[in-house]
């Protein structure tokens, strides 16, 4: 146990998320894959979100929803802005992972970045069935009462998440390879910040719009018959508050070791 816990610790920190032995610009581009894992937990928990969302609005009257409609609206906003700000990282780091593959870098990352294409594509292979399958059903079969598309589902839904998983995997490795200036570091700097603001807006938001379906309609969010007594808590909620809680605690620490960095980083 002391050889893996000293391990680990040097593993940590020559990839410098921890102390100050490396130079800033290898402790500021050590911070911008932290925050890219990180949203890759928040999207796992957004697309749970935005499953367990669906047809909310139906469930009682407008006014009473004008808080989880507000709520709603507000995680959709975190999760495109977000997006963006991943986008706009990785179109700063294109130029930089051209001249990474070009000059024979692709050896050190196909791994990750094969595997995570794989996964994806087959992913996005079996939703198209899926898909076909779900307009044949009623709403009940769709949500439970039909065994096998169930199962379906759940499998798809793991490909999805280990979609996810394994593209900020090879995100991650290609970030680790690629040689930025201090300006485009600056700029990841920024972008990661925004980055873990936008987890912060959805973590609020989705927790917002719970609380607010718990007080109006507790039913939908228990699956039970409309005007039932249901525990609003479910195992679901847990899971995905709990990831979001997660990626934001990971994306501060990244942000963290970035903005310790930052001031003693040149300019040029």
């Amino acid at each position: 146990m002391s050889l893996v816990r000293c391990g680990l610790s040097e593993r940590v920190r020559s990839g410098g998320l921890v102390g100050e032995s490396l130079s800033p610009a290898d402790r500021l581009r050590a911070g911008a894959p932290v925050v890219l894992v990180a949203w890759a937990i928040a999207v796992v928990a957004g697309c749970a979100f935005a499953k367990a969302s669906e047809h909310f609005l139906t469930v009682a009257a407008p006014g009473a929803l004008a808080t989880a409609r507000a709520a709603y609206v507000l995680a959709v906003v975190a999760g495109a802005c977000g997006a963006t700000a991943v986008v706009a990282g990785a179109g700063v780091a294109l130029p930089a992972t051209v001249r990474l593959l070009r000059s024979g870098g692709w050896a050190t990352v196909r791994g990750p970045v094969r595997w995570a294409a794989a996964v994806t594509v087959t992913t996005t292979a079996a939703l198209m069935p899926l898909a076909w399958w779900a307009h044949h059903l009623d709403p009940a079969q769709r949500n439970g009462a039909y065994p096998a598309y169930a199962a379906a589902f759940v499998l798809w839904t793991l490909l999805a998440t280990a979609s996810i998983v394994l593209g900020g995997g090879a995100a991650v490795a290609v970030a680790r390879k690629v040689d930025l200036g201090a300006g485009a570091l600056r700029i990841e700097a920024v972008l990661a910040a925004g980055v873990a603001v936008s987890t912060a807006a959805l973590t609020v938001a989705v927790a917002l719009w719970w609380t607010s379906l718990a007080r109006v309609a507790p039913w939908f969010l228990g699956g039970t018959a409309p005007g039932s007594h249901s525990n609003p808590w479910t195992v679901e909620f847990v899971v995905v508050e709990g990831l979001l809680i997660a990626a934001l605690a990971v994306a501060a620490f990244g942000v963290v070791r970035m903005e310790r960095a930052w001031s003693a980083l040149p300019w040029a």
